[in-house]
């Protein structure tokens, strides 16, 4: 081989030995970096995770007392048209029948001709 060839040879040599050390410099960097991004991540959800859980808690709480209040109001919507029921009798049941084509006043007045019908 000629001298000039080996010498580029060599050069070529070194060049790719100079470029893999860098990139292997760097892929380390990368790593680490990586490594380390990772491990933030790891940490923000086991915050997050140990911050829900008590809101979690306390939205089941609250859904739970909403739950309670709307089912005591449905038993005692259900208390009054019992109540209603047992003591306008009749009444009820016409006022019931009546349409509402007319407003309120001529529905109101249709539900007392009724009632008065029927006790004849």
């Amino acid at each position: 081989m000629s001298p000039m060839l080996e010498s580029i040879l060599a050069v070529l040599a070194v060049v790719i030995i100079i470029v893999l050390v860098i990139i292997t410099v760097y892929l380390v960097k990368f790593l680490k970096e990586s490594t380390l991004t990772m491990s933030s991540i790891r940490q923000l959800t086991d915050l997050t995770k140990d911050e829900l859980k008590p809101a979690l808690k306390s939205i089941n709480n609250i859904l739970a007392t909403v739950n309670n209040v709307s089912n005591a109001t449905n038993n005692q919507m259900e208390n009054i048209k019992k109540i209603l029921t047992t003591l306008l009798g009749a009444s009820c049941l016409a006022f019931a029948n009546v349409k509402s084509k007319g407003g309120f006043f001529s529905g109101l007045v249709s539900g007392f001709n009724l009632f008065r019908k029927k006790r004849r």
